[in-house]
């Protein structure tokens, strides 16, 4: 479904990615492990458009992916939460949804945060929740995209070691044969629960 070949992004002449190539089939669940700094996150933001590469290409289907990130179907849980402080919860769960009806979006964010243990929260805002719990509005964000590529970038951090494994089971429970994850992690053990087929990144190269 997804094939990167030979991607290329360099900063002050040096490749932080380096000729990486991947095919990631249709709902596949894929980890990415790696020390900080190599190239993991770069590699997730050219995936989603928010950088472009200076070499290489990214084709979804067989087609050239647009530049503009939300013409794409590929959501990003980034590392930080990112959550727009003038929305309510429900709202920064929504903002992305294709769903059009009234009740139909508040059923969708009513699901996500029943999953995901926010349920309560759904009407404050982000300055009034914890940072754990915005990871999981975060991530709950990105589900109600519905598109067919997830990408995951530490999504997990913020969370102590129960909330990591309730949001690991949500995570897994929400997405089972709904779309593709990409996963980026340091944790050996959560990338061989979430995913299949589990590859290292070293240097910015992309190893089997």
């Amino acid at each position: 479904m997804l094939e990167v070949k030979h991607l290329t992004k360099r900063y002050e002449q040096r490749d932080v990615v380096s000729d990486v190539s991947l095919i990631l089939k249709e709902r596949e669940r894929v980890s990415i492990q790696g020390e900080s700094g190599c190239g993991k996150t770069t590699l997730l933001q050219m995936l989603a458009g928010l950088i472009l590469p200076d070499e290489g290409e990214i084709l979804l289907e067989g087609e050239k992916l647009p530049e503009e990130p939300y013409q794409r179907q590929i959501a990003m849980v980034f590392q930080d939460s990112l959550l727009w402080e003038h929305m309510t919860v429900e709202e920064n769960i929504l903002f992305g949804s294709p769903r059009k009806g009234k009740e139909e979006r508040k059923q969708q964010a009513c699901t996500l945060s029943r999953a995901l243990d926010i349920e309560e929260l759904l009407h404050r805002y982000p300055s009034q929740i914890s940072g754990g719990q915005a990871r999981r509005v975060a991530i709950a964000r990105a589900i109600a995209c519905e598109k067919k590529i997830l990408l995951l970038d530490e999504p997990f951090s913020n969370l102590d070691k129960e909330g990591r494994v309730r949001t690991l089971e949500a995570v897994w429970e929400l997405t089972k044969g709904k779309c593709a994850l990409l996963f980026v992690t340091h944790s050996r053990q959560e990338a061989e629960t979430l995913c299949t087929r589990h590859l290292y990144m070293e240097e910015g190269i992309l190893k089997g």
